[in-house]
């Protein structure tokens, strides 16, 4: 590995003004330059000077000169690779090149652009590729995934340019902004990546951290940088929501050190850039909120140092800080051998009189010297936010304590609860007065920990297989075939469309889907199958649902997730409930609670959000019109074709052949799981919107007509990997987006007619079942007695005989058939035996009737051939 004149020039503009009094020399402005004690010769007058134009140094009285590196390579007494190496490793601020004034590095509204869309691949190839990844959960011990979110992590492994379409503007603009060396190769190959941003959230720089060790011992290995930045002035945050949300900063060397402490539950952290890493940025960014600030440096002398000149311009700043006394070299090492609430002791032991802000499993706790304060249960409404408070002096412990649920947006509440934390803790109620203030900030800024999206990190084998599925032109023949092999047979069309309503849920407008059949016909399996290929925490399933029980979840813990009920009885009270939130997006009660402090009754608001999709199975012939209508509707197959079909299945499970069935079963989920992980936040666009055609002779249509839409839109997103993905620039951000084909709206015409069209049927599908078999049954009556159907009169015992359906099932749906005048009823002269004669003579049979008359695909495509004409 030979020496990158990139890496360099870039450790050669290091101001040497920093180095030196890094290194402990006093220095000392004169006109111009800076004088100080050369350190090369017993000199006892300031003999060393540095000339700040050229950054270079000349000692007058033993004659030593240099850059940095010749320096370094004097003063540690190491060779020019190391010197190097350590001026790389140690985050100094660099001089702008002759070439290159500070203004001139500021990148242009294009560059922040395109540095935005290439730091977004990166954080695509993150979740690509495992290798960044596993660096830092193996490597590094940092294992939540969403902490890998928060911080932007990305990772580079040396295919952007196959991504991108040659053009030599764009490779120029990326040598200058430095993600590309003079070479053209990547700079941050083989590093995990972390954006800096500006304090609007703009992405403006970038650091990268090489994930292997020093590559090799040979003599020409070469130089090894650890920790790379784009070239030019050092600028940007990272997490500046920390010092947004909170007065108590704790600060480290480094961005992993700083990731680390967040991923154990200290949110309230950010990095600075090595050594000499605090900049402007940081002291203008922390002078507007900071009050005391952590400084968990490295426990080594360059790191005291860095920990002494931090503290100074901190003090300046009017900011409190505590150096943080670690017993390990530095914070990621520290927590592999040590626990959370041990380094909260250090916290403690750095400063006594202050405590610092640590999430919990349902919350956080908080403290203020000895006063301590446990916060859960947290819920939030426009005009109220309420959170039940332990305050103790010892929150964990057997010490006396007041626990109290009190509204922290109510004066009356705050005041009260303020006069219970006095007498608790001996103290003046206006300190108290203040630790509730700084409660309330860091309730407003919290929000509940997301579930984790895989408990054990997909193999490189299961992602090539879920690729391979995404990629896949038949996807539909393997989803079909995959749902065959975990134990669903036939039903082709409800497979097809109850997995893509799942995979709408990930949509702003997701689809729901009601299951209707009799008793013991499979709808239950069916809805089983489809959730079984939904990642665990993307879905709910409940039994049943109280009147209010929906209210009460966590504002968006429903989010883009679907709510499966297994009865659409279950549903009761809370029917509206789920209603609205499919229309509306979101639900909103207001409930009535006693106030605390003053013990009269108000009035409180809890909201919920959505999209989210609905999956429900029912026996019912009838449902209520407003629910009905926000359903697709999937009727079983009751056939005794069907009926043997699923025998046989059932046999072939007890055989080995199920056992083998049931094995591959397992490998099938992960790979659906992990395929619908992969599936990326985009818009999808139609383009063929303005051709499309539908029904208008009902007024239902207005609600099935976007269900139409909204499954051509599911069809395309779940074939995005098979689209271009394009970017389109609203209010100066970019937008990514693919296109509807002309397929997708050739499979999602195909479901349309099978599924919605049975929605222009008046009769529901098992009455439309039901009366099939009468009419049969009459029919052949009607023929051995040579009669007209009409004349001809029956009983339900002959309509059990004749169908094979139990007596509960006849009475629900034949009810439907007597309303809607298919049958007339007469009572016997016993009173009690029904007698039905039948009105209809079998119209609308093979759903002829029903057909919805879509726009063929065929008919666009010379629509579109026509209007490319008239426009030559």
């Amino acid at each position: 590995m030979t020496i990158e004149r990139e890496v360099i020039e870039r450790v050669k503009r290091i101001d040497l003004v920093d180095l030196l009094q890094a290194k402990g020399i006093e220095l000392k402005k004169n006109g111009k330059g800076w004088f100080g004690r050369c350190p090369f010769h017993a000199d006892k007058t300031p003999s060393l000077s540095i000339n700040p134009t050229k950054n270079l140094w000349q000692c007058f009285g033993c004659g030593a000169s240099g850059d940095t590196i010749r320096f370094v390579e004097m003063f540690d007494q190491v060779d020019f690779k190391e010197a190097v190496k350590r001026l790389s490793d140690n985050g100094f601020k660099t001089k702008p090149r002759k070439d290159e004034s500070p203004k001139s590095k500021q990148l242009t509204v294009k560059e922040k652009k395109l540095l935005a869309r290439v730091v977004s691949y990166y954080q695509h190839s993150f979740t690509q590729d495992s290798r960044g990844a596993t660096y830092l959960k193996q490597g590094r011990g940092i294992i939540n995934n969403q902490s890998f979110t928060d911080f932007g992590a990305g990772y580079v492994n040396g295919t952007l340019l196959e991504i991108l379409p040659y053009d030599p503007e764009v490779i120029s603009a990326l040598k200058r902004i430095g993600i590309l060396n003079e070479k053209g190769h990547e700079m941050f190959y083989n590093c995990v990546v972390f954006p800096l941003l500006s304090e609007g959230g703009d992405v403006v720089s970038l650091y990268g951290r090489r994930i292997d060790d020093e590559p090799g011992s040979a003599p020409d290995a070469g130089i090894y940088v650890r920790h790379l930045y784009l070239s030019g002035p050092r600028f940007g945050l990272v997490n500046r929501q920390a010092a947004k949300h909170s007065e108590i900063l704790i600060l480290t060397e480094s961005i992993i050190d700083a990731l680390t402490l967040y991923d154990r539950g200290f949110k309230n952290v950010m990095p600075i850039y090595g050594v000499n890493g605090l900049l402007d940025e940081h002291l203008l960014f922390f002078n507007r909120r900071i009050k005391t600030a952590y400084l968990a440096f490295d426990a080594d002398e360059a790191g005291r140092q860095a920990a002494e000149a931090v503290s100074l311009r901190l003090k300046e700043k009017g900011i409190a800080s505590y150096p943080v006394a670690l017993p390990m070299k530095d914070v990621n090492l520290y927590f592999k051998s040590y626990t959370p609430e041990a380094f909260e002791q250090l916290l403690k032991s750095a400063n006594p009189s202050e405590q610092i802000y640590k999430e919990t499993e349902h919350g956080f706790a908080a403290g203020f010297g000895p006063r301590q304060y446990e916060i859960k249960g947290i819920q939030r409404g426009d005009t109220q936010l309420k959170a039940t408070i332990k305050a103790s002096t010892h929150a964990e412990g057997n010490a006396p304590f007041e626990l109290s649920t009190i509204d922290l947006y109510s004066s009356r509440s705050r005041i009260w609860f303020g006069k219970l934390c006095a007498d608790l803790f001996g103290v003046k109620e206006t300190l108290i007065k203040d630790d509730i203030g700084k409660m309330l900030n860091l309730v407003e800024s919290w929000r509940p920990k997301q579930k984790e999206t895989a408990d054990i990190e997909p193999t490189e084998e299961e992602k090539t297989k879920a690729l391979r599925f995404l990629k896949n032109p038949d996807m539909f023949d393997e989803i079909l075939s995959d749902l065959e092999t975990i134990g669903v047979t036939g039903e082709e069309t409800n497979k097809l469309v109850g997995y893509l309503a799942a995979i709408s849920r990930k949509l702003d407008e997701p689809l729901s889907v009601l299951v209707q059949s009799r008793s013991a016909a499979g709808k239950s399996t069916l809805q089983d199958a489809i959730l079984s290929l939904v990642p665990d925490e993307d879905y709910v399933k409940y039994t049943r649902i109280t009147d209010q029980a929906l209210f009460y979840k966590d504002e968006d813990s429903l989010v883009n997730k679907i709510l499966a009920i297994e009865e659409e009885v279950g549903m009761g009270g809370a029917a509206y409930s789920i209603r609205n939130i499919q229309s509306s997006k979101k639900i909103t009660v207001a409930a009535t609670g006693k106030d605390p402090g003053t013990g009269k009754m108000k009035t409180e608001e809890y909201t919920v959000n959505g999209p989210v999709a609905v999956m429900i199975t029912t026996t019912a012939a009838e449902l209520e019109g407003e629910t009905a209508s926000r359903f697709l509707f999937l009727t079983i197959d009751e056939s005794t074709k069907m009926t043997d079909a699923i025998h046989r299945m059932q046999r072939e499970a007890e055989t080995l052949e199920g056992l083998v069935r049931k094995k591959r079963s397992e490998h099938i989920t992960r790979k659906h799981h992990t395929a619908q992980r992969l599936l990326k936040p985009l818009a999808v666009v139609n383009p063929f919107a303005g051709y499309l055609s539908y029904p208008t002779r009902s007024i239902r249509t207005r609600r099935d007509h976007k269900k139409y839409l909204g499954l051509i839109r599911t069809v395309a997103y779940l074939h995005q990997y098979q689209r271009e993905i394009k970017t389109v620039e609203v209010e100066g951000k970019p937008v990514d987006y693919i296109e509807v084909t002309l397929n997708d709206i050739d499979a999602a015409n195909r479901l349309a007619n099978e599924v919605l069209g049975q929605c222009l049927d008046e009769l529901a599908p098992p009455s439309r079942t039901l009366l099939t078999g009468i009419y049969n049954m009459v029919k052949e009556m009607a023929e051995k007695q040579k009669r007209d159907i009409d004349e001809l009169y029956f009983t339900r015992r002959m309509i059990r005989e004749h169908t094979g359906w139990n007596d509960w099932q006849i009475k629900a749906h034949i009810r439907q058939l007597e309303e809607l005048e298919y049958l007339y009823v007469r009572i016997g002269s016993r009173g009690k035996e029904y007698a039905y004669a039948l009105n209809y003579k079998g119209q609308g049979e093979e759903c002829s009737r029903f057909y919805l008359n879509l726009t063929p695909v065929g008919e666009i495509k010379k629509l579109l051939k026509a209007r490319a004409k008239g426009e030559k």
